[in-house]
């Protein structure tokens, strides 16, 4: 990693400053009740952006690890957010092919970045979508180039339905998520995602006069991101409710935040405080610490807290400083809290998961020589209290036999002398962290979300749940000579943004799965269902009067195209006789009579069944969610 840079003189252009005057051309908003305007700056013909709405006060000094402060400008005050907010405290470098360099940090960093279309209006009542931005809790902030809201906000205006898009700074790493008891007696433990709720709240507050309708509000986001949007409806027990109304969470259920009830956070933090000369053990010396640690200038607090990040989770630290439960905003391990029913209810949802969504987290392929290595990115970064037996009940769920066909998948696309020979066991490895980290959890919740709200609500609009099939992303590893992975983690997000890829650069087939994806998208931030114009057909995964335990879940693109089928839970899939239950969309017709291209269809559907089946997540995440409790979820 390279060493950390700072620029204070940058920084200090970057800040929102308070101004008497705006220039006519430029977009204006008065907020209502608080007798101050915003101005903003109007890009490419199409959004006006406010780009540095500062939503709480600076972090730094006594307020480093603690709450947010909300902070409002004073009455009468014309605000600049034309400019560009700093990011928070986080890793410089970039993380290709997601993140770009972040040179520009402040503690001085909680902004929104709030981009409408041109024009909109007060009265408008555009529904909202406010990006959680994911980054493993080491990186993220509102000008990040792959998300910028640009395209998205066009798209949605070409399809009839125009959209506000809000993007959210909060703190990571160990400025966000430090753990120690001094700071848990405080009640200042995941400050981060405090930072999130007091933004979201602003949004909620006061997105009104921007022309947005604050009850169709979305939260949304990829990886932590999504796990946040998640965690948030467990916050307090669910007994203060959210500041949003629907959530979009991508490869980033509550079940991917693991070990939230280990101590491993407060390790890292007296490891942190041990390398800057913070250290101390006891009890008394709690606070001398925390008075030092907060007296470390940015910059090496920073540097030493990420160094010590990638020591322990090479290659780029993440998830080193995580939530972790607090018995106040997160009381207790998530899903101890939603089987209990201690979440806000009655919120419609969509999670998804890619269909290789494991692969990078299981580390280097050739790592992999034998079934005991599979244990080695489980038991290090993921799952410390795993027992052998349970290992060896994990492994009989997820036999050799079963991916033959990823090997020689891989095998097909080897071409390079230097591609390596890879073992079957890394691609056990790669579906287990995938179940592990992202799937079960969005299946459990997902049904729990249903089912306690229909409770309820016999309208509740429902949960849905997705497999990308499809991916732009992994022709860009293949070119950097990493042609073992299929469709990763982040596969989803350009689908949205078109940032990585532009829309005039992509295939057709991409082209029109991104123009179906978004469609969903914008649908759901309208009435909480992703069906409506320039969408495929997508069922709720947990209907009424379900036949089974089982769950509809969208397969989305690939070779059997886009369609709906039915996951069976509990035994094996293939004992269970699944069928699929929607016709596939997304394919162009081919030149062929209607009876051949029938039995094309059908072909189709049962490959995708087959696909779906072979996955046995029936089974596979029946024992998965029971080990809850040694999991930290």
């Amino acid at each position: 990693m390279g060493r950390i840079q700072w620029c204070a003189a940058v920084l200090l252009t970057l800040a929102a400053p308070i101004r008497s005057a705006a220039a006519t051309n430029d977009p204006v908003v008065a907020v209502a009740g608080l007798g101050v305007e915003y101005r903003g700056v109007t890009r490419d013909s199409s959004v006006e952006e406010f780009n540095s709405v500062k939503f709480a006060k600076d972090t730094s000094g006594p307020r480093r690890f603690a709450p947010p402060q909300p902070y409002l400008p004073p009455r009468g005050a014309v605000v600049d957010a034309r400019a560009a907010a700093p990011a928070c405290p986080q890793i410089p470098d970039a993380i290709p092919p997601y993140f770009g360099a972040t040179p520009h940090q402040s503690e001085d960093c909680l902004y929104l970045r709030i981009t409408r279309p041109v024009g909109t209006k007060p009265e408008d009542r555009l529904p909202v979508v406010v990006h959680l931005l994911g980054g493993g809790v080491v990186k993220g902030h509102t000008q990040e180039a792959l998300f910028d809201p640009l395209h998205l906000v066009a798209e949605s205006v070409s399809f009839g339905k125009p959209v506000i898009h809000v993007a959210l700074n909060y703190r990571v790493t160990i400025f966000g998520f430090a753990r120690l008891p001094i700071l848990k007696g405080q009640k200042s433990l995941n400050a981060g995602m405090r930072d999130q709720r007091a933004g979201l709240q602003w949004v909620k507050d006061h997105i009104a006069s921007f022309g947005g309708d604050p009850d169709r509000l979305t939260s949304f986001g990829l990886s932590s991101g999504g796990t946040f949007s998640s965690l948030h409806l467990m916050a307090y027990g669910g007994e203060q409710g959210v500041p949003f109304t629907r959530a979009w969470c991508m490869s980033g259920p509550p079940g991917t935040a693991l070990n939230m009830t280990s101590d491993a956070t407060e390790h890292h933090t007296r490891a942190v405080a041990n390398m800057l000369g913070c250290g101390g053990r006891s009890a008394r010396d709690e606070a001398a610490m925390l008075k030092c640690l907060r007296e470390v200038p940015m910059e090496r607090l920073a540097h030493a807290a990420i160094t010590h990040s990638i020591q322990n989770h090479p290659p780029a630290g993440l998830f080193t400083f995580i939530p972790s439960v607090d018995d106040d905003f997160i009381p207790d391990r998530q899903s101890a809290l939603y089987k209990a029913g201690r979440f806000v209810k009655g919120v419609p949802m969509v999670f998804g998961w890619t269909h290789d969504d494991g692969a990078t987290n299981a580390g280097p392929p050739t790592s992999f020589q034998t079934e005991a290595d599979i244990k080695t990115p489980i038991r290090k970064n993921y799952a410390h209290a795993l027992a052998d037996a349970d290992y060896a009940s994990l492994f009989a769920l997820y036999p050799a036999s079963d991916f033959a066909s990823e090997v020689a998948n891989y095998e097909a696309r080897r071409h390079a002398p230097t591609d390596p020979v890879i073992s079957v066991h890394y691609f056990r490895a790669a579906r287990i962290l995938r179940d592990l980290l992202f799937t079960c959890s969005s299946i459990d919740f997902g049904s729990e979300m249903t089912k306690q709200s229909r409770a309820l609500d016999p309208w509740f609009p429902g949960v849905r749940l997705y497999d990308l099939n499809q991916s732009m992303v992994t022709r860009r590893f293949r070119g950097a000579g990493m042609p073992w992975l299929g469709i990763v983690h982040g596969s989803d997000i350009d689908y949205l943004y078109n940032n990585m890829f532009p829309r005039s650069t992509m295939p057709g087939e991409d082209l029109d799965l991104a123009g179906r994806f978004l469609a969903s998208f914008v649908n759901f931030a309208y009435t909480g269902d992703p069906n409506g114009q320039g969408s495929s057909s997508w069922p709720e995964s947990f209907p009424v009067g379900s036949r089974d335990e089982g769950a509809n879940v969208q397969l989305i693109g690939g070779p059997w195209g886009t369609g709906s089928y039915r996951l069976p839970t509990g035994t094996k899939a293939e004992e269970e006789g699944s069928i699929a239950t929607e016709k596939m969309e997304a394919m162009q017709h081919p030149l062929v009579d209607s009876t051949k291209y029938e039995e094309m269809v059908e072909e189709w559907q049962q490959r995708g069944q087959q696909e779906l089946e072979r996955d046995r997540l029936g089974e596979r995440c029946s024992f998965i969610n029971s080990l809850a409790d040694k999991l930290g979820h």
